[in-house]
């Protein structure tokens, strides 16, 4: 059995099945900081600032000195030669990640995930015996901000899991199993739409349709009152089909059957901490869900949505139309089912990009085959298929669109005269002040930047407000604890920012 290690609940070593006592606190939050990045080296100065803060002041007596007081005697209490090493500048654990409960929980979520479409029973299969890893709260009564970061990230995955977890319950009929942690998670979350859209569902597939229905209600009054926001789209449409009584809401007889083999999901990943885009987002999740089913369209700046509605975002340099791109397609990927299509870059050739998708699609181009031929291929590929296509930076995204009922496209970046001309269209500026104020926080840590908000609000300025500006030097002021902010204005400022 060897060595395992626990960090999905209180942080715990075992050897052989014997429990090994991991010592102080300070101790074991040293531990949990190279658990976490298993065979990389972690510096020193990140254990020290993740251990005591950034505030040199609350630092202890050589801070750096504890920090190998620290790990020299979590070796005495691993009893593994050669897995705790110190090297120039940090140290580095040896583990392998299959021995860290971490690691075994995100490749069943990452396995599950993959199968979600193509075999919803496996999927849940592997998603309830990942999400079974978890004994508690991560890294529970571990110390340091470094943990406390780990803390919030795992517990925002573990929930986004969980919720996966009940959307296949849905799709599998086990909404009567899935009500009761519905109820509760429901309650937990009142501003999470996604959780309240599974828990509208399964109401109302267990015959309580009038709770759902008043749940619905209660839902768009708080974020009516707290936020100034309609319901997502998602949640609004949900709600006038149990009003209407649609038949297809009812819960499947039996397992649903395997989607087509060839789902492609091309997407990059999702940028986390996206601000300051609520509305377009909205908007845009309205136009795209259009494409999916029978549901009327809408205009934005002249645009109208049709049955394969184009969206086109566009914005001066630095505004962020990439990251938005990418972000609305994993916020209405539920409804493409049948795979996301995606491209990038202004050198790719039409004909090379439409037969990357064809094979994606799993078809077989033809050899030589013109831009002509190869798109009537792939619109036929795309018949009676439900996909999202994105194209960030193509200089001539035309035949890539998809123009196919039931299928959608965003467009990021592309000259406003390469759209149709019924292409739907959100220009994206800078950010507000508050919401650069509220991406600096994130990046470099709230604290760090309350104790400074005239230079933080310098940088932002000194950004021009532009999210991707300002990601790249929170990103430059996170890797430098000694700095401060009024360091980083300095900076800028040399540089004629």
């Amino acid at each position: 059995m060897g060595l395992e290690f626990c960090v999905l609940g209180p942080l715990r070593a075992r050897c052989d099945g014997h429990e090994i006592d991991l010592g102080r606190p300070q101790q074991r939050a040293v531990l949990a900081a190279l658990l976490l990045a298993p065979g990389q080296l972690v510096p020193t100065e990140r254990l020290v600032e993740g251990l005591w803060g950034e505030d040199v002041a609350r630092w202890p007596k050589a801070p750096a000195g504890q920090i190998g007081t620290h790990a020299h005697r979590l070796r005495r209490a691993l009893a593994a030669p050669g897995l705790l090493v110190a090297t120039a500048g940090g140290y580095r654990l040896e583990v392998d990640r299959a021995a860290v409960d971490l690691f075994r929980y995100e490749a069943g979520v990452g396995e599950a995930v993959t199968l979600r479409y193509d075999d919803p029973v496996r999927a849940r299969e592997l998603l309830a015996g990942a999400l079974a890893l978890w004994e508690g709260r991560a890294l529970d009564g571990v110390p340091g901000g470094f943990a406390e970061r780990a803390r919030e990230r795992l517990a925002a995955g573990h929930h986004a899991a969980v919720k996966v977890l009940h959307d296949l319950d849905l799709a599998l009929g086990r909404h009567a199993e899935a009500l009761p942690a519905l109820d509760a998670l429901a309650a937990a979350h009142p501003r999470d739409e996604e959780v309240q859209r599974l828990h509208l569902l399964a109401l109302h597939r267990c015959g309580r349709t009038a709770e759902a229905l008043a749940a619905f209600e209660a839902l768009r009054e708080r974020l009516d009152r707290e936020l100034g926001l309609e319901p997502a789209p998602a949640v609004a449409d949900l709600h006038a089909r149990i009003r209407r009584g649609d038949a297809e809401l009812a819960a499947p007889s039996a397992p649903v059957p395997p989607c087509r083999p060839a789902r492609p999901c091309q997407l990059p990943p999702d940028i986390p901490d996206l601000v300051g885009r609520a509305a377009q987002v909205r908007e845009a999740e309205r136009i795209l869900r259009s494409g999916a089913g029978a549901g009327a369209g809408g205009d934005v700046d002249g645009g109208d949505a049709g049955a394969s509605p184009v969206l086109g975002l566009s914005g001066p340099a630095g505004s962020g139309t990439s990251a938005l791109a990418v972000h609305l397609a994993h916020t209405v990927q539920d409804a493409f089912p049948d795979g996301q299509l995606y491209a990038a870059g202004g050198t790719a050739e039409p004909g090379a990009v439409l037969a990357a998708f064809l094979r994606a699609l799993g078809e077989r181009p033809v050899e030589d085959a013109g831009v002509g031929e190869l798109g009537v291929r792939y619109r036929a590929a795309l018949a009676g298929r439900r996909v999202l296509v994105v194209l960030d930076g193509v200089t001539d995204p035309a035949p890539l669109l998809p123009a196919v009922a039931g299928c959608a496209a965003v467009v990021a970046g592309a000259e406003p005269g390469a759209l149709p001309a019924d292409a739907a269209r959100l220009a994206v500026g800078p950010l507000e002040p508050q919401d650069a104020y509220e991406l600096l926080a994130r990046v470099v840590g709230a604290e760090r930047i309350r104790r400074e908000p005239g230079p933080a609000a310098e940088v932002a300025e000194l950004c021009g407000y532009l999210p991707v500006l300002l990601r790249s030097v929170a990103a430059r002021l996170a890797a430098r604890p000694q700095w401060s902010v009024a360091d980083l204005v300095r900076w800028l400022a040399e540089r004629g920012a």
